[in-house]
């Protein structure tokens, strides 16, 4: 006789709190005075916490399992800062040369490899832009803490969150690029600002519900819900 099917945990709650989280970028821009490039420079710090987080998989997922998970680990997560934080900046690097002048909030520092100026030069002239950061750092140590307890440290390695995510950051640069020519060809923030919450929100949902594009091996062990779970890479 089969054990019963444990029923799959309930992903209402995080598909409303990735929407309600992805409206706070347009509440910004609609009645918080925030430029359209500030809004791409949050989208761009996203990739950046977001980073930040798998590494904190890889070593929740090492800790975890124990083992030869450590030693990779220790290599992976050291491999993929260089080459995702060497794409981040240079993605960096792109946002600030082709949108930083588009409007009266665009860049302001000495030069466009200054990413950290710019963006401390951008957050003083909008301190508001920190509840928008705030909330993207919170999202993402929500996803970290429902990584833990969902098991999916157990069911991942540290190989495998090597190249989760790079499909949300190339998605997110393509978006950026549409939105911010869309921005400059038409003269038209709220329309740029439209395209890019829309395909970000998208893209949240459609990760949150297992659904998004991703890279790397797929596991063939189920998951103890028996869902989509042992598929995730991405926490």
């Amino acid at each position: 006789m089969s054990e019963p099917k444990v029923p799959e945990a309930p992903k209402t709650w995080p598909v409303v709190a990735a929407i309600a989280i992805n409206l706070i970028p347009i509440v910004g821009v609609m009645f918080w005075g925030w430029s359209a490039f500030a809004l791409i420079v949050l989208y761009w710090l996203e990739n950046v916490v977001i980073g930040a987080r798998n590494v904190a998989s890889m070593w929740a997922s090492a800790i975890v399992g124990g083992g030869l998970r450590i030693p990779a680990a220790a290599f992976f997560s050291v491999f993929f800062t260089f080459h995702y934080g060497l794409f981040c900046f240079v993605h960096g690097i792109f946002v600030m040369a082709m949108f930083g002048d588009i409007e009266d909030g665009g860049f302001h520092a000495e030069s466009i490899f200054d990413l950290a100026g710019a963006v401390g030069a951008l957050f003083t002239a909008q301190p508001n832009l920190l509840i928008g950061f705030g909330s993207i750092v919170l999202w993402q140590i929500v996803q970290f803490v429902l990584f833990l307890v969902r098991g999916d440290a157990r069911r991942t390695n540290p190989l495998d969150l090597m190249a989760a995510p790079y499909p949300r950051i190339i998605v997110l640069h393509v978006t950026i690029i549409v939105g911010g020519f869309i921005l400059m060809a038409l003269d038209a923030p709220a329309g740029g600002v439209l395209i890019l919450a829309l395909v970000k929100t998208a893209y949240d949902v459609a990760e949150i519900m297992g659904k998004a594009p991703r890279f790397g091996r797929p596991h063939s062990k189920q998951s103890p819900r028996g869902g989509d779970d042992a598929q995730r890479l991405i926490p």
